[in-house]
Parts: structure tokens; C-alpha cells; sequence
């Protein structure tokens, strides 16, 4: 079992925001009947999913048959959402399988000029309104590097000002409000298969907690792979069962158990540096 698996719903997304890794691939979303053949194919491994890798998942054609997709097939559902679609939001609370509502409030200063306080002012809405209904989390994310931008400094700042901040067990995760908490991340950066900051030696939990399906099928270790560089098969031609008995699946999880890096875009990944090895 997985602890998690992230479905790319779509890799459209409405804004451009300097942190966030270029790709190549055919911009795209799931049909409704793909999706169900991911949701079909995945349910044997995990329960919760994540509805992304690149894109903003609000921003798919038919959002609210994607959360009834999850609802009848009983998942549990993370969003991770840049706060544009905001008409979205009720659309939430009507869905049993969403379990948590994460905001990367480091693309404010990528909305549009004229809509950044908008975007932020419905944020807040949406958090007290969750806060009440009480039926699931949700996080406010800064990266703390980011925060030495004057405009997201700015915002921090107002929150700050307005709620609590009690601490919480969790490492730079503070409570606001019931059900509601703000998160300071240290910037992670997007592995570079041309970096020459390699290694043969570490260990990760890609491909042995977690996996991800791109928007085009494409079956990948992690999150991190958001161009589809270590394709462990696509998803819709191969069986998942069949995808995770192949020699390249195989080696490269046989290889992290052994502190040992197989792929080579995994060797240039900094994100292995979490890990002990």
C-alpha cells in the first residue's frame, strides 16, 4: 500500500508563478473517464490521493464530477490550490471525500495586480467558513524564503494581526482558528537532470510511500517528476499491477531500500537530503 498517490487532474494552471518548474508536455486534463480508470486502478493501493503535481486542479473542466468520481469511490482528497478559482470554494463542502485544503499563499504576488487582495480576502472567507462547518483541515502555506518578498511579507503580516498563531506538535505549523493552520516551508528546488550536484548513494520514499500519475497517463516515482522523466509506464495502456512488477519500477525501489540511486534524475534530486541515508 501507498501512503499517498498524486493524480495530475489537469497541468493547466492560470498563473506563471518564477518557483514553480517548466515542462514540455501537451497541456492537458483528465477526461472524467480517465480519471475513473486512474481512480479504479489506484484504489487497490491507497485511499488518499492528491489531486496534483503541476496545474491547479480547480481549473479542471469538470471539477465537480472529479469530487463525486472520489466521493463514490470512497477516497480520501488533498488540494493543493494558488486561491484564483475562488468560485470553486463552496463546491468543496459538498464532497465527503476532501480531508484537507491546502493554499500556496506564495503565488499572491503572481495573481493579477488588480485581483491579489481579492484572492486573499476570499481565502480568509473560505478558512472561517471551514472552520465552522468542521469537516475538514485547512493550511495556509508560506515557503519562509519567500517571506523577504515585501507582498507576501505584507499578507503574513495581516494574518499575524488577526489570529492567534498558537503553536502546534508540528515544526513551524502554527493553529489559527479550529481546523484552520498556516505552515512555514523551507523552498525546495525542482530536481535539474542537468545539475552536476549528483550522487549514486541515498534513499527516498519514491515509488516505495508514494507515486504519481500525470495528466497524460504517465506514471512517475514522485511529485518531483512533473515532466515525466522516469516514465514507470502509462496507466491507460498498462494495468498499475502490471506498471509496478516492471525491471525499471523494481530497480529503482530496490535501490532506495539499499541506500542505493538507480535513475539519474534522482541522483541530481536535493530533495534526497531530508533523508538519512
Amino acid at each position: 500500500m501507498f501512503k499517498r498517490i498524486y493524480i495530475e487532474i489537469t497541468n493547466i494552471c492560470g498563473l506563471q508563478c518564477a518557483f514553480c518548474t517548466d515542462h514540455t508536455r501537451e497541456a492537458r486534463s483528465m477526461t472524467l473517464h480517465e480519471f475513473e480508470h486512474v481512480l479504479m486502478q489506484v484504489s487497490a493501493y491507497t485511499q488518499y490521493i492528491y489531486l496534483h503535481v503541476l496545474g491547479e486542479p480547480m481549473l479542471h473542466p469538470d471539477f465537480s464530477g472529479v469530487l463525486d468520481l472520489c466521493d463514490q469511490y470512497h477516497m480520501h482528497v488533498q488540494l493543493v490550490a494558488n486561491g484564483s478559482c475562488t468560485e470553486q470554494y463552496d463546491e468543496l463542502f459538498r464532497h465527503p471525500c476532501i480531508r484537507r485544503v491546502s493554499f500556496s499563499l506564495q503565488s499572491l504576488p503572481y495573481q493579477p495586480a488588480g485581483q491579489r487582495d481579492q484572492v486573499f480576502a476570499a481565502v480568509r472567507s473560505f478558512i472561517a467558513q471551514a472552520s465552522s462547518a468542521g469537516r475538514f483541515v485547512t493550511e495556509l502555506r508560506f515557503w519562509a524564503d519567500t517571506l523577504k518578498d515585501p507582498q507576501i511579507a505584507s499578507y503574513e503580516q495581516e494574518l499575524r494581526s488577526t489570529y492567534p498563531f498558537s503553536g502546534t506538535n508540528r515544526k513551524n505549523s502554527y493553529r489559527l482558528m479550529p481546523n484552520v493552520y498556516v505552515s512555514y516551508e523551507g523552498l525546495f528546488v525542482w530536481p535539474d537532470p542537468l545539475s552536476e550536484d549528483e550522487t549514486v548513494h541515498g534513499r527516498c520514499h519514491g515509488g516505495i510511500d508514494q507515486l504519481a500519475v500525470l495528466s497524460n497517463g504517465t506514471v512517475v516515482p514522485c511529485c518531483l517528476d512533473a515532466g515525466g522523466r522516469i516514465s514507470l509506464g502509462n496507466i491507460f495502456d498498462t494495468p498499475l499491477a502490471e506498471i509496478l512488477k516492471t525491471p525499471r519500477y523494481i530497480s529503482l525501489t530496490e535501490g532506495f531500500r539499499s541506500h542505493r540511486i538507480t535513475e539519474d534524475l534522482c541522483r541530481r534530486c536535493t530533495y534526497r537530503r531530508r533523508f538519512k541515508v
